[in-house]
């Protein structure tokens, strides 16, 4: 019976840090952290087949019911009864392969983030692109953030002007930061 109390009580210490993972994402580190989380989830899926219920339940804290559609329609497969994702150099709705780096400009609002890259134009090698956006939009969603949808040059302007105007504050706070350590 003390056993069983122990456990109990060491079950309901943990599951409240499981379930703020998905609930407060304050600043970038945690929402490449969540993104990096989603896209582990996703390739996930093929390593063995799989129910559809295992399938949701691995999307699930992290894409909104709207993504795992469009995530399904394009990648999962039935074979034998079950489900499995097959890799592909231009699998549509995987958390993009790129590295968030400083280049990534992120966005909070209070139930929206932006989370996206520009890309410039480019003709090197077999396959050429114009210049454009590409990012991830989550929303919150019954207190959970989730991954909605991938932004393709759909970015709205406010949202890159907020990120232009963030990364002039940062540096000019980098430029005084600077000048207070050495002079």
């Amino acid at each position: 019976m003390k056993k069983l109390f122990f456990f109990l009580i060491i079950f309901l210490l943990i599951m409240p840090l499981s379930s703020q993972a998905k609930t407060n994402l304050n600043n970038r580190n945690d929402v490449f952290d969540f993104l990096h989380g989603a896209f582990e989830a996703q390739v996930s899926l093929s390593n063995q087949f799989r129910t559809k219920e295992e399938i949701t339940d691995i999307l699930n804290p992290y894409f909104s019911h709207q993504f795992q559609q469009a995530f399904w329609n394009e990648n999962i497969v039935k074979e034998g009864g079950k489900y499995i994702t097959y890799g592909s150099d231009f699998a549509q709705y995987y958390i993009p392969f790129y590295h968030f780096s400083n280049k990534t400009k992120v966005v909070i609002g209070s139930d929206e983030i932006y989370v996206f890259e520009y890309f410039p134009a480019s003709t090197e090698g077999p396959v050429g692109y114009k210049s454009h956006y590409e990012g991830l939009l989550l929303k919150k969603i019954s207190d959970d953030w989730k991954v909605d949808k991938f932004l393709y040059n759909n970015i709205p302007k406010n949202i890159i002007e907020k990120a232009k105007n963030k990364t002039k504050r940062s540096r000019v706070f980098s430029i005084l930061h600077y000048r207070q350590l050495f002079y």
